[in-house]
């Protein structure tokens, strides 16, 4: 079985919604000793937010012991009310580019390059909230395609993204595909895809009711990160609150990693109210049974906060050896603020 991960952000008055730096997608795959002349390698992940792909495919004939590997921390991301008539550069509105990293032990060719997604590149449950493929790969544009990347060494290239001026697309939402590949005969061939999904604002005067407001400086920013996203108990008691750090050591941050303080309202929500889906293998958990003792605080500059997570399963024997997911919804309480909203997950096995 293979564990979907989602690396999940979203982003609001036009601002990037970022994946955690400590929650970097990689596509790895070895080449190993074999009797055998051929090995056929295929690393299949699947990253939802929600059809991001991790991919290693290959012929191997030597028999080699090296590894491959590459990350990024764009695996999904989500945009909304961009403005007609308006280009954006994904720097500007997040302070930081697409960025690849070289994880391997060998200068590696890069490629990344825009793609209009196919069908299956979208989602059902995007589909279902109109999400459509870029029209053109002018509406998406990488700042430059081709690096060679020595080991540990990082690729940096500005996203663009140019939305036309033409008012029939007020209110639509559409996704662009990004593929970050190596390239060149000596290699374990490996690709990153990243999926950039985004909103255009719903009519000429809420477009120029924001732009008005960026102009007068209203809006604050924010900038914070789940430390990690993802948080894997198992053995939960039933029939008592269960403190997650005291009784796992596990636990789940939340730290401020840019320029101003900002206050941060943190909730469990129903994962229909995310952008997830529900994981394979598990059950979707009752919102009741975990909660953040911290669920409005200040986050300072530089700061670390846990919220103190707190589960509750409740004392039901049918509950024993089940599995459970939980979406955690990390914001910037006041909405004026442009920041981060950032979807925590929790996975939690029963004790039998």
């Amino acid at each position: 079985m293979v564990m979907r991960n989602i690396n999940c952000v979203s982003l609001r008055g036009g601002r990037l919604r970022r994946p955690t730096k400590q929650s970097h997608e990689i596509a790895w795959a070895k080449r190993r000793p074999r009797n055998d002349t051929s090995l056929n390698v295929f690393v299949l992940v699947a990253l939802i937010l929600q059809g991001s792909f991790i991919f290693a495919q290959d012929q191997v004939k030597e028999k080699e012991d090296q590894e491959f590997g590459i990350s990024t921390d764009f695996g999904d991301v989500l945009i909304d009310n961009l403005g007609i008539g308006r280009t954006y550069n994904l720097r500007e509105i997040a302070g930081t580019p697409l960025k690849v990293k070289n994880k391997s032990s060998n200068t590696i060719n890069l490629f990344i390059d825009v793609n209009i997604p196919t069908e299956k590149m979208i989602t059902e449950k995007r589909k279902n909230m109109g999400v459509q493929p870029i029209p053109s790969l002018a509406w998406v544009q990488v700042g430059q395609s081709e690096f060679i990347l020595p080991p540990g060494e990082t690729a940096f290239t500005d996203v663009l993204i140019t939305i036309p001026d033409d008012t029939s697309l007020h209110g639509k939402k559409f996704q662009a595909s990004i593929h970050s590949r190596t390239t060149g005969k000596n290699f374990i061939q490996l690709g990153v895809w990243s999926h950039v999904m985004f909103s255009i604002i719903q009519n000429p005067e809420d477009q120029a009711k924001m732009e008005k407001n960026q102009q007068r400086g209203i809006r604050k920013t924010a900038d914070f990160t789940l430390l990690p996203d993802k948080i894997y108990v198992t053995n939960v008691p039933r029939g008592r609150p269960v403190d997650v750090r005291k009784e796992f050591k596990k636990t789940m941050k939340i730290t401020n990693i840019g320029e101003n303080p900002v206050e941060l309202s943190v909730k469990v929500i129903p994962i229909a109210y995310s952008p997830l889906s529900l994981q394979t293998g598990f059950e979707e958990g009752s919102s009741s049974w975990l909660r953040a003792e911290k669920e409005l605080f200040q986050l300072d500059v530089d700061s670390v906060v846990d919220p103190g997570w707190i589960l509750s399963i409740p004392n039901d024997p049918k509950l024993s050896g089940r599995k459970f997911m939980f979406v955690v919804k990390v914001e910037p309480s006041d909405k004026e603020v442009i920041g981060f909203t950032f979807y925590g997950q929790f996975y939690v096995e029963v004790e039998q």
